[in-house]
């Protein structure tokens, strides 16, 4: 529960919103419940994930560290599966995905539609991790997960808003 000790959004998720002087990603509620209990996919609460790319570096990236290492591969597992939801007034900007294994290979998928933190209800995305070995990543050997809003790759700056993320998951087909 988001309401217990060590167990805030923000102490599984690592924003970045007070190392860029109030620009950044920000994780969650400022104030608790930390966690989004109305704007739910599935469950009882879903992640807040705010976005401000008015500074440098102009994305707004959220990580999430697994110890152990996680075999994302068992049971022929082979899709990794989020659901986002945005809102009406947010800055149309990418919204990507990133996975970076133990050996520190790391690779990013964007979704194809930049307006996708726009759209105000659940959609689901669904990203084939051979979207992510094909990079080099090991998918038996996760050990970090991104999730970004912003072009990493060719940052532009001033898009912000908010999105809700939920229901993360590896599936098979």
């Amino acid at each position: 529960d988001d309401m217990d000790a060590g167990e805030a959004i923000y102490q599984t998720w690592t924003d970045t919103w007070f190392a860029n002087e109030e620009c950044g990603s920000l994780v969650g509620h400022i104030d608790a419940p930390f966690a989004e209990q109305t704007i739910v996919h599935e469950g009882r609460q879903s992640m807040p994930l705010q976005y401000d790319n008015t500074c440098s570096p102009h994305y707004a990236e959220i990580t999430r560290v697994f110890s152990p290492v996680q075999d994302w591969t068992v049971e022929g597992v082979d899709t990794l599966v989020l659901f986002v939801r945005g809102k009406t007034g947010n800055d149309a900007a990418p919204l990507y995905v990133g996975l970076e294994d133990s050996t520190g290979k790391v690779a990013y998928v964007q979704h194809p539609d930049a307006g996708i933190v726009k759209t105000t209800v659940w959609t689901k995305w669904g990203i084939p991790l051979s979207e992510f070995t094909a990079a080099g990543v090991k998918t038996t050997r996760i050990e970090t997960m991104y999730i970004g809003v912003g072009d990493r790759s060719d940052p532009v700056a001033g898009t912000l808003g908010q999105v809700f993320i939920d229901d993360i998951r590896v599936v098979k087909p």
